[in-house]
């Protein structure tokens, strides 16, 4: 069995495999082009990595971060539990989840949490680290242990049989694509992928162009039976939270859900237009990334004043209580109301929802309005063809 590995420059590996052909890693895009937006990707990050390290921020930003990104990459994978759902599963012991979807969330943040406990770096333009085949081993375990997967054992690469057929994506995306199939060919080309991602050319490139090429790479080979998708995007969050990229190296799964068909179809388009040898294959893959994560940065930042904003707000509740502006009553329906979404409810709605009905119920619907009317008054609520909007403290 003969597996010749050929560097054709400083960037390019080719990989003649025993079976499944040639396969080539290469930068395929246009440094150049791409640096503008980079630029100001990085400048994105370091403004929101100065946001005010409070706890209380800190530890509703990590919550909410880690629970849209475990809901988005889980629907990526046709996972059915909403958002919220996801949520609440999250808050549960992992030891009393039955049902194997239930566990495949639970993993999920176990790998995030375990990505999170390895050393990490402030934003430094163009800083590296090494990546390792076992470590994408360990991130394969994490994710699908104790769930009901046929025939995907936790950590091992696929060996298809004669009979065993592995087939990536359908024609809605672009067209199938046949991955590597036998063992030594996937050790293989699993082996050049750590080599290449770790070739000091490749290095030398922003990680923000390292770590899409080592999720789009990993995908191609897709070494494991089930879980490659869950696994390449934590490779690629991995590389990126170890380049001080914090929260948005797990926020762009939300980009990719809410833009699903554009990220599998690019898979196919990157690969055909390699297949053709054409210059800049990889280009709209690393573009298509680069646009999600300054978008997924500027909703970080967004989301970074919506919790000031409200802690803020929360202060200003206390003392308005303290010195008896407003009631304690009035003082937790405001609190009750920040957890709803205000925008989609009237007042006599809200007066309507349990969390409401449950303070009042021991007075009438007559002091629920007259609650309402003086927190206009004192400035809390604003109301708007009869809704009511919260007034968050800028």
């Amino acid at each position: 069995m003969t597996i010749e590995k050929t560097w054709l420059d400083d960037t390019t590996l080719r990989v003649m495999t025993h079976r499944s052909g040639a396969f080539t890693f290469q930068l395929g895009l246009d440094s150049s082009t791409l640096q503008p937006l980079i630029d100001r990707i990085n400048d994105a990050q370091l403004r929101f990595n100065k946001t005010p390290a409070l706890p209380a921020i800190i530890d509703q930003m990590q919550e909410k971060v880690t629970a849209s990104s475990i809901y988005s990459t889980n629907t990526i994978e046709g996972g059915t539990y909403t958002e919220q759902q996801t949520e609440q599963i999250l808050q549960q012991d992992p030891a009393t989840l039955q049902r194997s979807e239930e566990r495949r969330l639970s993993n999920l943040k176990a790998a995030i949490d375990w990505i999170r406990q390895q050393p990490t770096t402030e934003l430094v333009l163009g800083h590296n680290t090494e990546i390792t085949v076992q470590t994408c081993r360990q991130l394969h375990r994490l994710v699908s242990v104790n769930i009901d997967e046929k025939n995907n054992p936790s950590g091992h690469f696929r060996d298809n049989q004669k009979d065993q057929k592995t087939i990536v994506s359908n024609a809605e995306h672009g067209g199938t694509y046949r991955p590597p199939k036998c063992l030594a060919d996937i050790e293989a080309l699993m082996d050049a992928w750590a080599e290449w991602l770790n070739q000091p050319q490749i290095m030398a490139q922003s990680p923000l162009v390292r770590a899409s090429l080592a999720h789009y790479y990993f995908e191609l080979i897709h070494p494991f039976w089930d879980g490659n998708g869950r696994t390449g995007r934590l490779l690629e969050m991995l590389l990126l939270e170890q380049s001080g990229y914090r929260f948005s190296s797990a926020a762009i799964w939300v980009y990719y859900q809410q833009n699903i068909h554009e990220y599998f179809a690019l898979f196919n388009q990157c690969r055909k237009l390699a297949d053709k040898k054409q210059e800049g294959a990889n280009q709209p893959f690393v573009s298509f990334f680069q646009k999600g994560m300054l978008a997924t940065i500027n909703d970080l930042h967004d989301q970074s004043s919506f919790f000031i904003s409200i802690l803020l707000l929360k202060t200003m509740l206390s003392q308005a209580r303290m010195t008896k502006t407003i009631s304690e009553r009035q003082f937790l329906l405001v609190e009750t109301l920040t957890q709803l979404q205000l925008a989609d409810h009237t007042i006599a709605d809200l007066f309507r929802e349990a969390r409401v009905k449950l303070l009042y119920h021991t007075v009438t619907e007559r002091t629920f309005y007259r609650d309402i009317k003086k927190l206009i008054e004192v400035g809390f609520l604003i109301e708007t063809d009869n809704k009511l909007k919260i007034q968050l403290v800028r």
